[in-house]
């Protein structure tokens, strides 16, 4: 089983509990395969910030190796010819969709699309991320965003073209895109956006009266954390599935039947919702349409959004 020893190469399409996988500990773009961390400066605005880019081959690339040059956001765009930040559509990803195995999976699908994502990591207050109440085709109890008092949790703030985002909607299922105005999410750099996006689906998974997040994400929160392979010893277990816990997971992986009897089962767990942060766009936007702001690297908002990475 995986827990705290989840693999960075390995994704949940690979083992249902890698979910939501592991992610890279500092903002990053994902480019050709491989990441590239960002030095996040607090106060300093996306554009400005800066890549430290290694040639190595690895998934992992400038978090495994040594730079081989650094960049402004901004000219590495211009360098290499992808569509500046203006023409990107900013993407909330809090699930699977930051672990490097997945991405490099999903555009995997699709080899001719461009796979360059600039991924920030940031924090949203009022919401925490939790086990939705359905399987995921590969056999994880996915995540979704809900309403959480005063919770604060990690999210990633992402920036997609046009065409990437519509791969990315072919690839979430039963999600719908919702829009949140921006003023509860904050990236490590201190920029908020008049509008951001993400995949919603207002259906949790209620055990016992409980909603339950992942320990993976960084939070402060009212709720209780469970991995997702103990989550899933607690679906088989009540489920009463006679076989062993291997046998169980391939069951749900390659038997369509026995994955559509768990879908109904589920159902008495479903906890449906109306999240008041999220609602539906009436048109998605792109950066160079939508209000911007930074704040100081001394605003207190920053101090208390990005203590959730303090000391962790």
């Amino acid at each position: 089983m995986y827990r705290d020893n989840k693999p960075i190469n390995v994704s949940p399409y690979d083992h249902p509990d890698i979910y939501p996988g592991p992610r890279p500990n500092s903002s990053f773009i994902y480019y050709e395969g491989k990441a590239h961390r960002i030095v996040e400066q607090k106060g300093v605005s996306i554009e400005d910030l800066v890549v430290e880019y290694s040639d190595s081959s690895s998934l992992q690339g400038s978090f495994a190796e040594q730079a081989s040059y650094k960049r402004s956001i901004g000219d590495f765009l211009h360098d290499q010819e992808l569509s500046p930040l203006e023409e990107r559509v900013p993407l909330v990803a809090y699930g699977s969709n930051i672990c490097l195995a997945q991405l490099s999976y999903k555009f995997n699908l699709n080899k001719g699309l461009n796979d360059f994502v600039l991924c920030l990591r940031g924090a949203m207050s009022d919401s925490d991320i939790v086990y939705g109440s359905f399987l995921a085709p590969y056999g994880s109890l996915p995540a979704i965003i809900a309403p959480v008092k005063n919770a604060l949790t990690e999210i990633w703030l992402t920036f997609v073209d046009p065409e990437q985002l519509e791969h990315m909607n072919r690839t979430e299922g039963g999600y719908v895109l919702r829009e949140h105005q921006g003023q509860k999410l904050l990236t490590a750099n201190g920029e908020q956006f008049g509008s951001v996006y993400a995949y919603y689906y207002p259906h949790a998974l209620e055990v016992e009266g409980c909603w339950y997040r992942f320990p993976d994400i960084k939070g402060e929160s009212s709720l209780t954390s469970m991995w997702q392979a103990d989550m899933l010893n607690k679906v088989k277990q009540n489920v009463g599935f006679p076989g062993t816990r291997e046998e169980f997971i391939h069951q749900l992986r390659w038997n369509t039947s026995f994955y559509r009897e768990m879908q109904q089962w589920l159902k008495q767990f479903d906890s449906q919702f109306d999240h008041p942060d999220w609602n539906e766009p009436e048109i998605v936007r792109t950066c160079g349409g939508l209000k911007r702001s930074l704040l100081t690297s001394k605003s207190a908002q920053i101090k208390e959004y990005l203590s959730i990475y303090s000391n962790k």
